[in-house]
């Protein structure tokens, strides 16, 4: 039987000091509320989960990925405003929000479009590119939930470079999951055909 990866496709962030600062300050903040946080390290946005792909796919995969990402510059977005999925009653995650985002939703729509005849299924929902910061597990206080979110909503925290795409394998962990890289991929415009001269 064949062996499968558990892959996800995604660009990787890292968090400016500030940001980094004001991520480590959450938990105080939200006092009695039990949250499972990400690790600096994993901070990512997803662009598409695959899901369980047998290694011999794997290559074809990253082989469309290649041709994706050199269609694309370089491109900024940026990170503004936190929020919960859910309700401040009932939260399940907290993220911080991405505006300037176009790029990433062409993006998203060029890898959807380019791996479907591989059978991974293309997903028609609505983006919204966000950063999970944590999930929740015990609530805590609604008052203070709303309090962080209303203050931050409208933030603005860093500028996001977007240099590469990424193809991931989520390793899950009891301490929680492991991102590992398979592959990554620059983006980069494909060079233009030169006419010969003479």
């Amino acid at each position: 039987m064949s062996e499968k990866k558990r892959l996800f496709i995604g660009v990787k962030v890292g968090f400016t000091e500030k940001t980094a600062k004001f991520y480590h300050s959450i938990p105080e903040i939200l006092g009695e509320a039990k949250v499972k946080w990400v690790e600096l390290n994993n901070i990512h946005v997803t662009l598409k989960f695959l899901g369980d792909v047998s290694t011999e796919k794997i290559q074809s995969v990253s082989t469309r990925l290649s041709i994706v990402s050199k269609r694309f510059k370089e491109f900024e977005a940026l990170l503004k405003g936190i929020g919960i999925f859910k309700d401040f009653y009932h939260p399940k995650v907290i993220w911080f929000g991405l505006r300037n985002y176009t790029e990433f939703e062409k993006l998203k729509n060029e890898i959807e479009n380019s791996l479907s005849d591989l059978g991974f299924e293309i997903d028609y929902r609505r983006f919204a590119p966000h950063l999970t910061a944590g999930r929740f597990k015990e609530a805590g206080s609604a008052k203070e939930l709303m309090k962080l979110v209303s203050v931050n909503q409208d933030v603005y925290f860093q500028v996001i470079p977007v240099k590469e795409i990424i193809l991931f394998e989520s390793i899950l962990k009891a301490e929680g999951p492991e991102y590992k890289v398979i592959e990554s991929f620059p983006l980069g415009m494909e060079e233009e055909f030169k006419e010969f001269k003479f």
